[in-house]
């Protein structure tokens, strides 16, 4: 049986194929940093929503217990001081693991002295971790965007 066109077409020139090829890599080129992007945008977001949660986790914590919390720890699990123990109702937050950034790194918490200007620090060192500017560290204190 022959073909009554004349040419039986049986797939894709290397021409046609080396053409979408090089319109996928230029696609792929301009839409990866933009995809990148993205998701770093939502690990930011995400940590300065969980600092919010931990900044209010910590306050019904003072509230019950009349002290601030010595560690994060504090906020699920009863803290071993006899007199913040027997004031505890938590716990304060649900979540086991609320203590590692969307970077798994450790959110940091440090009393502050009464002489400052806040009672504690709570921040994240953001996506490059411990050793990045502090300019860089998402701070539970500084505006949230």
């Amino acid at each position: 049986m022959t073909n009554v066109s004349g040419s039986a077409r049986k797939g894709f020139s290397l021409i046609e194929l080396l053409i979408v090829i090089t319109i996928l890599g230029v696609l792929s080129a301009i839409l990866a940093p933009v995809g990148f992007n993205l998701v770093k945008d939502a690990r930011i977001k995400s940590a300065k929503t969980n600092l919010l949660a931990i900044k209010n986790a910590i306050s019904q914590y003072q509230l019950a217990v009349g002290q601030w919390p010595s560690r994060l720890k504090d906020l699920v699990k009863a803290p071993t001081e006899e007199k913040a123990k027997k004031r505890w109702t938590g716990p304060y937050f649900d979540k086991e693991n609320f203590q590692e950034d969307p970077w798994d790194n450790n959110y940091q918490y440090k009393i502050n002295p009464t002489t400052a200007p806040h009672p504690y620090e709570l921040y994240s060192f953001g996506p490059k971790g411990k050793g990045s500017p502090k300019e860089e560290w998402i701070d539970v204190w500084k505006k949230m965007d």
